[in-house]
Formats: structure tokens, C-alpha cells, sequence
């Protein structure tokens, strides 16, 4: 049972498709650090990079080609293998909705005055998952984004009553004058 298994490794290792290299450091190109050390990269080369899927979500994710049997040796508890080379038939469905917190947010202005973090998620599916995601994830920015709408809306619902309430009174006025109207032209 080995041999087919080591067999699958070595034919998702040929089979492997490559994807970009990460990162922007090319040869020629100056790096520096933080202690203001620099070094030059004259000559870089790489091993590449290939497209991995996990066995049980199908999310797509990066390896470098050096570490990819080890990522496919890697096995769950159950004793199936965690990721593979071929891409699922299935592919994952991701969604449009963009986290709060994302850059191209209409209220970043108003986030960014209240020194709220940034976020990239950019692919919930729905309004539930980005509650969840908000309340998971970015539990101090959401407090203060949702204490700011229960604000709003307590200011709203309260500008709500008063036209009710200036309403009631007129119609009240306006049905008093009515009824003083009848009384002293003598009805009833």
C-alpha cells in the first residue's frame, strides 16, 4: 500500500502546476532590513512554485516546489491525505462581499479617523459571514462600528417619536379648534 501511495506523490510532484513567484525581489534588486544592513541579490534563483488543494475544502494554496512532498505526506487524523496537486472537479465557490475593514470600503474615511486596522478579505458570501467575520476577527473594530449604528439608529428612532409625537399634538390642536368651531356656531 506504500509503493501506490509514494507512486500518487511522485506523479502529483511531475504533474504539478506552477504558479507565480511570490514576492517582487529580482535580480539586481537592493533589500534592506530594519538595522539598516543592505545586501544585493546579483544572481537568484528558485526552486518555483506549484499550485497545492486541500483534500477536504479544495482552497487552493502556494508551495515552493523544494517543500511540496512534505506538504503531501501530510496527513489528517483519519489518515487521508491533506493536500494534493489535482485540482478538484469542484472548485470552491468564494464570494464578493468585501470585510468593513477592506480599503475600498464607502466608510474607510470614517474607519480610518477612528484608527480602525485594515483587512483584505475580500471574498464572503454572505451578510452573515461578514458579521461572523467582523465579530471573529476584528472584535475590537466591530464593537466600535456597531456601538456607532446602535447609536445612529437609538438618534433615529428617537427623531422618529418626536415627529409622532409633534404630529399627535397638531392633529389634537387642529381637532380641538374643529370642535370649538361647532360650539360656537351651535352644534353639537
Amino acid at each position: 500500500m506504500v509503493q501506490n501511495n509514494e507512486v500518487s506523490i511522485q506523479e502529483q510532484l511531475r504533474d504539478a502546476e506552477a504558479a507565480e513567484e511570490p514576492g517582487n525581489i529580482k535580480a539586481g534588486s537592493v533589500v534592506g532590513n530594519s538595522n539598516g544592513m543592505t545586501m544585493s541579490a546579483s544572481e537568484l534563483h528558485s526552486a518555483g512554485w506549484v499550485y497545492v488543494y486541500d483534500t477536504f475544502t479544495g482552497d487552493r494554496s502556494v508551495v515552493n516546489r523544494n517543500m511540496l512532498p512534505q506538504q503531501l505526506q501530510k496527513k489528517r487524523e483519519n489518515g487521508t491525505y491533506v493536500f494534493t496537486t489535482t485540482k478538484p472537479e469542484n472548485e470552491k465557490v468564494h464570494g464578493t462581499i468585501k470585510c468593513l475593514l477592506h480599503e475600498t470600503d464607502p466608510n474607510r474615511e470614517l474607519y480610518d479617523s477612528w484608527g480602525l486596522a485594515y483587512c483584505t478579505k475580500d471574498n464572503l458570501t454572505a451578510s452573515h459571514d461578514l458579521r461572523v467575520h467582523m465579530e471573529k476577527r476584528h472584535r475590537r473594530e466591530w464593537a466600535t462600528i456597531d456601538g456607532e449604528n446602535r447609536a445612529k439608529e437609538k438618534e433615529e428612532e428617537k427623531a422618529k417619536d418626536n415627529l409622532l409625537a409633534e404630529a399627535i399634538k397638531e392633529l389634537a390642536a387642529s381637532n380641538r379648534a374643529s370642535n370649538n368651531r361647532r360650539t360656537n356656531n351651535g352644534e353639537k
